[in-house]
């Protein structure tokens, strides 16, 4: 098992810490899967403690002998009951209410934030801190890239498996269970973290022909039919026929940590229209790389990488099909697949080195289907950097 060093929980930790006394917050309590993680190492039912200043406190419901196997952090104090939570806090700020303590209100349910704030720190005042927690997340350190490209080296397994499985007769279905066990026989962990509500992803998307370019229920570009209204996207039980373009769109887990890749695979030669679009997308990709520097504002990014396909006349069908695009071109990635920054209409994110991001430009083309790359990025200080390995050629299989 790979457990996270301590000189990552610490070097975080520090980090959020000038965060939390910048903004005059004298402690948050970390509850979330995801940051706890992020802050401890570990994933258990339990509340990270950290205060704008001085050592952290961890208190563990369930198990606390598995968190001290996995963290760096000590002492890991069992919790019997919530009502200990007070004190601990107390313990940890070293003052007593009123206080101003930060939570992930983003993320956490209603009633348990009134529980806190009605019964359990009703002399403090509970302000949201999951903005400074993402800020925080979105630098990646060189231990999280390494992560990172151990799961673009996943994704590549992946995408160099499509050939073997690829023929016409074969149902998406049967292509995609197909990938997934390649994926799982390759390390990846099965499911992937998303924050935003009501947002699910598990494997990625297998999209095939006209039916690719279904519009998504979801803030996604691409969706397909999926099998069942139950959760009616992805792929579906067409059979592949010859002139499909198949889009493999795989979001992989390494340690926790994610890679978001997309290829695209031709049983023969393609529609004209596609392979219009797909030469744009490299183009697309080509002007990132080079203009995705530190200092670089997210939503000016977007503005331009629109003119780019606004002067070539491609608007139509960018980013979705009809009136169902989105307004965005890019996406955070990292522990969860919505993290800072976004590539999006009218955000003010300026880009710093070692932001990592997934970029995918896509044309939804109704009665035709989908074409369109995707990559994962880290922001260098020469530009953006594709952590990505697998070849990124229409491949056109005979």
């Amino acid at each position: 098992m790979l457990l996270v060093p301590s000189s990552e929980i610490a070097a975080r930790i520090v980090a959020f810490q000038r965060l939390l006394g910048s903004q005059q917050v004298d402690a948050a309590l970390i509850r979330q899967n995801t940051d706890l993680y992020y802050f401890s190492g570990t994933v258990q039912d339990a509340f990270l403690i950290i205060p704008a200043s001085g050592p952290p406190v961890f208190a563990v419901r369930r198990d606390v002998q598995r968190a001290e196997q996995q963290t760096p952090l000590r002492p890991v104090i069992p919790l019997e009951s919530l009502k200990q939570l007070p004190s601990l806090v107390d313990e940890a700020t070293g003052r007593s209410s009123p206080r101003t303590l930060g939570m992930e209100l983003d993320v956490l349910p209603t009633n348990t934030f009134f529980f806190f704030d009605e019964k359990l720190f009703p002399k403090d005042r509970l302000v949201d801190v999951s903005g400074l927690i993402r800020h925080t997340r979105s630098l990646k350190s060189s231990w999280e890239l390494d992560m990172m490209r151990g799961a673009a080296r996943i994704s590549d397994t992946v995408a160099r498996a499509v050939p073997q499985f690829l023929r016409e007769g074969v149902r998406e279905w049967d292509l995609l269970a197909e990938l997934e066990r390649t994926a799982r026989l390759a390390g990846h962990l099965g499911f992937s973290r998303v924050r935003g509500f009501n947002l699910e992803i598990f494997f990625g998307h297998v999209l095939s022909g006209p039916e690719a370019a279904e519009a998504p229920y979801a803030d996604h570009p691409t969706g397909g039919p999926g099998i069942s209204p139950a959760f009616s996207q992805g792929s579906g039980f067409r059979t592949l026929r010859r002139g499909d373009l198949v889009s493999v769109d795989t979001m992989l887990n390494h340690n926790g940590y994610l890679n978001d890749q997309t290829r695209n695979f031709s049983l023969g030669p393609p529609h004209a229209v596609l392979q219009d679009r797909y030469a744009l997308c490299r183009e697309l990709h080509l002007w990132l790389r080079e203009h995705a520097v530190p200092g670089a504002v997210t939503g000016e990014l977007y503005d331009q990488l629109l003119d780019v396909v606004r002067k070539a006349d491609r608007l139509e069908h960018f980013m979705g099909p009809n009136d169902s695009g989105v307004s965005f071109l890019g996406h955070g990635l990292g522990l969860e697949v919505d993290e800072f920054p976004f590539i999006a209409k009218g955000q003010k994110t300026v880009l710093r080195e070692g932001m990592t991001f997934a970029f995918e430009p896509k044309w939804v083309v109704p009665g035709i289907g989908v074409a369109g790359f995707e990559n994962t990025y880290v922001v260098t200080e020469h530009g953006a950097e594709t952590l990505n390995v697998t070849p990124e050629d229409l491949v056109i299989l005979p």
